[in-house]
Parts: structure tokens; sequence; C-alpha cells
């Protein structure tokens, strides 16, 4: 994704996620063209990227680090 606008939405959207902020988030929503199933296409692909990163990091397929994530997250619902 680099330093394509689509990053910037993409991270404009993860930051009112993670805020629970759902008016910022149908606010960056409404501006793409593709309203929510646009902003939902941009978080899957920065998901994807950071993935990759995580991957990366853990010197570990995408596969495992995928997994690791998955774990991760049920452990912190618990």
């Amino acid at each position: 994704m680099g330093n394509s606008p689509e990053a910037a939405l993409g991270i404009a959207l993860l930051t009112s996620l993670v805020h629970q902020d759902r008016e910022a988030f149908l606010i960056v929503a409404s501006e793409l063209e593709g309203g929510n199933a646009q902003a939902v296409a941009i978080l899957a692909r920065l998901g994807e990227a950071m993935v990759g990163m995580i991957a990366e990091l853990l010197q570990t397929s995408e596969e495992e680090a995928l997994t690791r994530i998955a774990a991760s997250l049920v452990l912190d619902t618990e």
C-alpha cells in the first residue's frame, strides 16, 4: 500500500475502529466512492499488509503469524 491515499484512509478507518468511534468511521467511509464496501476492502488490504509485517518481524510465515495473531486475540478476550 505504501504512501498511497488508500493507506492513509486505511489508517484513518483502523484508528476509528480502535477508538470505537462509529461516527468517525462513517465520515471516512462516506468520503469513499464505494462507501462501506470500499472501507472494508481497504481494511482487509491493510490487515494483510500488517500480517506480512508481523511475519517478517517474527521471521516466520504469514500463516504462522496469522495463527499467533488469532491466538492472541482469543486470549485477550477471555
